[in-house]
């Protein structure tokens, strides 16, 4: 129902249903009337379920969030320690009792948006004190991993406080050790501490309703493989929020695919969103990187890209549209300040958008039999007139024909998409991928030069081999000076980096390139501390336009 009496600042305005409706059960009957009429058929987390259960006819479905482990410090706190495994108990108790009975509970998301960020989880179990069944068993990996031979665990890690083992059980700090391999030893404590935490969450929601689905723990817009892979046994769909790639509405292939490969479960989309500088609450939609558009009418065309892509998919089962109205004028608490509602702050819808969605004839599209889509195998497509240009969040890339120009991967799992286009002067090869970079993994809080993400470009026929550094919020350093290349990345809370690289026609052997010509190409990408790796090969045929 949007900001309390109480707590309403009309120097911030926001969404407040009592300057608009008598009472709750007259909000809960308007706004329940219109989303219906909308198309929608789920009230998703946040929502008030109980006004929303109070209204007449109420049938459409509910999907709470019950931040089981986050409102008890889970999983930076001890998850072995009685008290918290309590405390999970009691929260996931108070919210599911009154609901479990409700035939309209679909199911439960465990949480939001955990991050599961890797370092920053080391660090904070390593703090904990030695009685700590969480940091007894990062020990003993430490121990397992390193076969109790504290100088190996010291070409992984830098230590500080502590000269040993037996020092190590009792206090101290590990710091990665730039270039070596100590990422893996990272990954592999992840892995244990989210098997834990998935384990922990199935028990507890199964004790208090044996019924519902368990929905995941809404991704925030990226994912660990090692945290999908732990929560596929105990969970009955993985959820993820989708930020698009672009402002257009539409995304990268890898990101919802290799989500659904890892955990062997349904998907379901957590959020999805988009926002216009034009709109009526007076949001600046500046304090975040959001899909952001000029024109209400731009905004309704990216919507329902994404909603139609998301509907053709067929493992996807549902998507969450964020939100039902606009944060206030000037942010909310953390500042975030987007024109993300299906209504303003003073509950006029958007009529536009909210048309574009009662018009999706979703079962429609979903029944319809899947099309392979296409890719660069046919050709590479030509490149658009700057394919180097209009490098920002939300821009890069958007420009290219990355259908077309989508090369597909010979690894199992991406975490990265290549697109491929081409002129006279040049071969244009883009990256888009995964790479979740943190500054706590070092002493220094900076990431070494080693440590970035790395792109290799291999020329068939020629012997030449191109490496790159990318990534980590630094210029990109190429080996090859008749390279240029542009690269979009950050550390800590950017998970992104969006690279692109013009490879000229010389490097090839050639004056200039035409339609016809053939190229062979291979292309390895290696995340922060090469923790993932990607890989593409091929033979490609330049072709004309359209």
């Amino acid at each position: 129902m949007g900001t309390s009496r109480e707590e309403f600042k009309p120097k911030n305005p926001g969404y407040a249903a009592w300057q608009h409706y008598l009472n709750s059960n007259r909000w809960a009957e308007a706004t329940l009337k219109r989303l219906k009429s909308w198309g929608f058929t789920t009230l998703g987390a946040w929502s008030d379920f109980n006004a929303l259960k109070e209204a007449h006819d109420v049938d459409m479905a509910f999907t709470p969030v019950l931040h089981v482990g986050s409102m008890a410090g889970v999983p930076w706190w001890d998850m072995w320690d009685t008290n918290i495994v309590a405390r999970m108990h009691q929260i996931a108790r108070d919210q599911i009792l009154p609901l479990r009975n409700d035939p309209r509970v679909l199911g439960y998301y465990s949480d939001n948006e955990m991050g599961w960020w890797n370092a920053t989880l080391f660090k904070m179990t390593l703090e904990q004190a030695p009685t700590s069944g969480q940091r007894q068993r990062l020990i003993n990996l430490l121990r397992e991993t390193y076969r109790n031979h504290w100088l190996e665990l010291l070409n992984d890690f830098e230590a500080e406080g502590v000269q040993s083992f037996e020092e190590l059980d009792q206090r101290g700090m590990l710091y990665l050790r730039p270039g070596s391999n100590g990422i893996r030893t990272y990954r592999r404590f992840l892995a244990l501490i989210a098997e834990r935490y998935y384990s922990l969450v199935r028990e507890i929601i199964r004790r208090y309703d044996p019924r519902a689905l368990i929905l995941g723990d809404r991704y925030q817009s990226f994912y660990y493989p090692e945290a999908v892979r732990a929560c596929a046994p105990y969970v009955d769909a993985a959820s993820g929020n989708l930020n698009a790639s672009w402002n257009d509405g539409t995304f990268v292939r890898f990101y919802l695919d290799t989500l659904h490969a890892l955990s062997g479960k349904p998907v379901l989309v957590s959020e999805f969103y988009m926002a216009a500088q034009e709109n009526r609450s007076a949001n600046r939609n500046d304090k975040g990187i959001f899909p952001t558009v000029a024109t209400q009418k731009e905004r309704v065309r990216g919507f329902r890209n994404t909603a139609q892509a998301l509907a053709r998919i067929p493992y996807v089962i549902g998507a969450d549209w964020f939100q039902y109205y606009d944060e206030p004028t000037h942010g909310r608490e953390d500042g975030e300040n987007f024109n993300f509602g299906l209504v303003d702050i003073h509950d006029k819808p958007y009529e536009s958008l909210t048309a574009a969605a009662s018009a999706l004839n979703l079962a429609a599209l979903k029944s319809q039999p899947r099309q392979a889509r296409p890719d660069a195998a046919p050709g590479v497509p030509p490149a658009p007139r700057n394919p180097l240009g209009q490098f920002t969040p939300m821009l890069a890339l958007k420009h290219w024909d990355r259908d077309r120009g989508f090369a597909k991967p010979v690894s199992e799992f991406p975490l990265a998409d290549l697109y491929l286009c081409w002129d006279r002067k040049a071969i244009y090869l883009g990256l888009y991928s995964q790479d979740v970079v943190e500054e706590a993994f070092y002493r220094n809080k900076r990431v070494p030069e080693i440590d970035r993400g790395e792109w290799i470009v291999a020329l068939g026929g020629t012997n030449k081999t191109i490496r790159a550094r990318i990534g980590a919020g630094a210029d990109p350093k190429c080996d090859e000076p008749a390279v240029r290349m542009v690269n979009l990345s950050g550390a800590i809370l950017t998970t992104r980096n969006i690279a692109a690289m013009e490879l000229p026609a010389n490097l090839f052997g050639k004056d200039r390139f035409k339609s016809g010509d053939a190229i062979v190409l291979a292309s390895t990408f290696f995340s922060h501390c090469r923790a993932y790796r990607v890989e593409w090969k091929g033979n490609f045929t330049l072709r004309a336009g359209p």
